[in-house]
Order: structure tokens, then C-alpha cells, then sequence
């Protein structure tokens, strides 16, 4: 029976990584310590049915097998205390605060992972512009922005002189 379990769950963390590889150029993921989760006694049974580490396996390595992109972002990093509209950072947010009052800076009011979910996607368009290293295609590629020189001919007197001739 927890044999057929584990099947139905790797098989549904496979089919939906392969899906998100196929569907997606770029993948934005947050870093999460399963070690830690898994010390609270109540939610450590549903955490670890979830296959949160395998996920992020599956993940990279379709990504490095279809030359896809994953961008991970850490665990440190305020998702969900930052407010998407105006930036300000709610330090006094709690855990089983799910959802966040009117911001005093912008008025906006926000469902907690809602907001954590833009702000994840926002951290990480900001890494990959950045240009840090991340995994792809198999390597790790540096995503850097170089200006490219556009060549201009530059005329000596001499030329311009015969042309008006």
C-alpha cells in the first residue's frame, strides 16, 4: 500500500515538472529548508508527503535536459512580508498571519501567498537580469548584458574634402 503511494506521487511530481519544462523558458523556484519544515510535529507529515525536494530535483534536471532555465530564489529572501505594490517590508508579519491588513504605505491589501507569489517572480527576474549564475542547459551560464559597439565609420578630412569636389 505505501509502495503504490510513493508511485502515485512521484508519478503526479514527474508529469507536472514535465509539463512546467515544456510550458515554461524560465522557472522561478524558492529555496525552502524541508529540515526545518519538518520540525513542527503537526504539518511534518503533510510536508513530507508533498515531495517538496524531489520537485526541485525533477525540476533541474528537465531544465538542464530541454536547455531550460530554473532561478532559485533563497529562503531568506521576504516574499511574503514584502508588500508587490509599494516594497515596504511588514517585519511584524507572523506565520499563521494569512492575510495581510491594509498596507499604511500604499492601501493595498493582500492575500499573503498571492503576494509572495509576485514577489518570488519579481526576485527572480531581478536575479536573472543581474546576471548570477544559474543552471542551464546542462552548465552553469553567466547572464550577462553586454553592450555591443556598433561600428561607425569615421571620415578624415581628406574624404570629406574630395567628396565636395
Amino acid at each position: 500500500m505505501h509502495q503504490r503511494v510513493i508511485d502515485i506521487r512521484t508519478d503526479f511530481l514527474q508529469k507536472l515538472s514535465t509539463q512546467l519544462v515544456h510550458e515554461n523558458q524560465v522557472i522561478f523556484v524558492e529555496t525552502l529548508r524541508i529540515k526545518n519544515m519538518l520540525k513542527n510535529r503537526r504539518l511534518a507529515p503533510a510536508i513530507s508527503d508533498a515531495g517538496f525536494g524531489d520537485f526541485i530535483r525533477m525540476l533541474e534536471y528537465k531544465c538542464k535536459w530541454y536547455g531550460r532555465t530554473l532561478i532559485k530564489v533563497d529562503t531568506f529572501f521576504p516574499s511574503s512580508k514584502l508588500c508587490c505594490v509599494c516594497r515596504q517590508k511588514n517585519a511584524e508579519l507572523k506565520l499563521q498571519d494569512r492575510w495581510k491588513g491594509p498596507n499604511p504605505e500604499c492601501q493595498t491589501e493582500h492575500q499573503r501567498d498571492e503576494n509572495a507569489v509576485v514577489n518570488i517572480f519579481v526576485e527572480g527576474l531581478r536575479i536573472l537580469a543581474e546576471g548570477r549564475s544559474v543552471s542551464a542547459c546542462g552548465g552553469t551560464v553567466r547572464l550577462a548584458c553586454e553592450l555591443k559597439h556598433v561600428p561607425v565609420k569615421q571620415e578624415t578630412s581628406l574624404e570629406t574634402s574630395s567628396h565636395a569636389a
